[in-house]
């Protein structure tokens, strides 16, 4: 196994940020093997926290664009063979237990909704970037993936003109299209679990089928 990584459950975080989510899955008992973060100081703040935890982040499992990721098989590939070699696990054999990610969430946020349509929401190229989750998670296989964002995502438009909840009509399919997996969401409240602060979000969650 990888440094540290004993009898843990592993994931990957996709739009960490400084890695708050991480957190709390670390606390759960979760190993972090890779980390995507386009903010830079966001990066290092959560790579800075994890030095200890799992060097190897640090030294080569990070990278700040996700369409590095996509676009680029070779790079893949080659990250997911290194992987494989350290951590003692197969993607091809669905190991990976877990994959999370909470895309930017400006467009859909209840600031972003109430904002004229100068620039329409189907142009902006980060409220798209569920589609890149989701290559990734049919191409990582994990057991279970975690897709969360704003309250503001359940009924927001493509556009001026278009129609309440397309956006997450859109997201939905896309999840559900992953064929492997039976997908369910919810909406929950932080309140409600010790946090105090309101904080709705939405949490949509998929189990790949022959894991159970």
């Amino acid at each position: 196994m990888g440094p540290n990584q004993e009898k843990r459950l592993t994931h990957i975080d996709l739009f960490a940020g400084c890695g708050g989510l991480s957190l709390g899955l670390e606390e759960a008992g979760f190993f972090p093997l890779f980390v995507n973060e386009l903010n830079e100081d966001a990066m290092r703040s959560y790579l800075m926290n994890r030095t200890n935890f799992n060097p190897l982040l640090e030294k080569k499992y990070n990278v700040s664009d996700v369409k590095q990721l996509v676009l680029n098989d070779e790079l893949r590939t080659d990250l997911v063979k290194q992987m494989e070699r350290d951590y003692k696990i197969s993607f091809k054999d669905g190991d990976l237990d877990l994959l999370v990610g909470g895309p930017p969430c400006q467009g859909y946020s209840g600031i972003g909704h109430r904002r004229s349509y100068s620039v329409e929401r189907q142009q902006v190229p980060s409220n798209h970037l569920y589609e890149d989750m989701a290559f990734l998670i049919s191409r990582l296989r994990p057991k279970l993936f975690l897709f969360e964002n704003v309250k503001g995502l359940l009924t927001a438009r493509w556009s001026s003109v278009g129609r309440k909840s397309e956006i997450w009509d859109d997201v939905r399919e896309k999840f559900s299209d992953l064929d492997e997996y039976e997908v369910k969401w919810t909406l929950v409240h932080a309140k409600n679990y010790g946090t105090p602060q309101n904080r709705p979000r939405v949490l949509l969650v998929g189990v790949r089928k022959d894991s159970g």
